[in-house]
């Protein structure tokens, strides 16, 4: 009897590992104008680079039209210690909505055009956000020119539930706040303020222009007091 019963605990031990292993999935490159669906479900394979360190990390109430929909929005930025490299090659953004009131059918995110992203959901224990046994999104399109990603629910998230993970790795090392937008279950649209990569500033030509100028006027000034001085030495 003991036999069996170590048995059968081995066994249940051992699904047990093979489960876990199986949450462990790899993000779906999404190109522009693509869908990706259905999207992979699961913790981030390659969670164990050595750690990974949480840039950005706020939860925002919203409300409108009186509450008609309503509920909390947690945005996070995570950068992994071995960023950029070809498993995480910048910076990853996760967003979990939470329904007090209303119904929501798609989250879409903008400010993604420059950069390759990869996208997942995690709806499991573990994912390191608040989306365990969340509402899954179905699946994921990005817009013709990048720049809009969109999460769509085919069974909206109603009013008590939340939404599993929405994880976006993406190749941008800053981020920056631009307007993401709620769309309930009868097509209205509402505007909440999220965190999404950001393009470095790159000067515009006239501002190269102008600094290049700033450069040669410095230089021909500090020319110009050196040949003064040398000139009252001799004197």
């Amino acid at each position: 009897m003991k036999y069996y019963l170590a048995l059968a605990f081995a066994f249940t031990m051992a699904s047990a590992v093979s489960a876990n292993a199986a949450v462990l999935v790899d993000p779906v490159s999404l190109a522009p104008g693509h869908t990706v669906s259905p999207l992979p479900n699961g913790g981030s394979t390659g969670d164990d680079v050595g750690g990974r360190t949480v840039l950005y990390d706020k939860t925002q109430s919203f409300s409108f039209d009186e509450g008609l929909l309503s509920g909390t929005l947690r945005d996070r930025v995570l950068k992994y210690a071995d960023a950029p490299s070809a498993l995480h090659p910048g910076l990853y953004f996760d967003y979990e909505i939470h329904l007090t009131t209303g119904t929501l059918s798609s989250f879409i995110l903008t400010g993604y055009g420059n950069y390759s992203t990869s996208v997942k959901i995690c709806g499991l224990s573990g994912c390191g956000g608040s989306g365990a046994n969340g509402v899954s999104a179905t699946s994921a399109s990005r817009s013709s020119d990048g720049d809009k990603l969109t999460f769509d629910f085919a069974t909206a998230v109603t009013a008590g539930q939340h939404t599993a993970n929405l994880q976006i790795f993406s190749s941008s090392a800053l981020f920056q706040d631009p307007l993401a937008f709620l769309i309930d279950g009868s097509g209205n649209s509402f505007s909440v303020d999220v965190v999404a990569p950001a393009v470095a500033a790159v000067p515009e030509p006239s501002t190269w222009a102008m600094m290049i100028m700033g450069f040669f006027g410095v230089g021909f000034m500090t020319y110009r007091r050196r040949k003064q001085s040398n000139a009252l030495s001799v004197a």
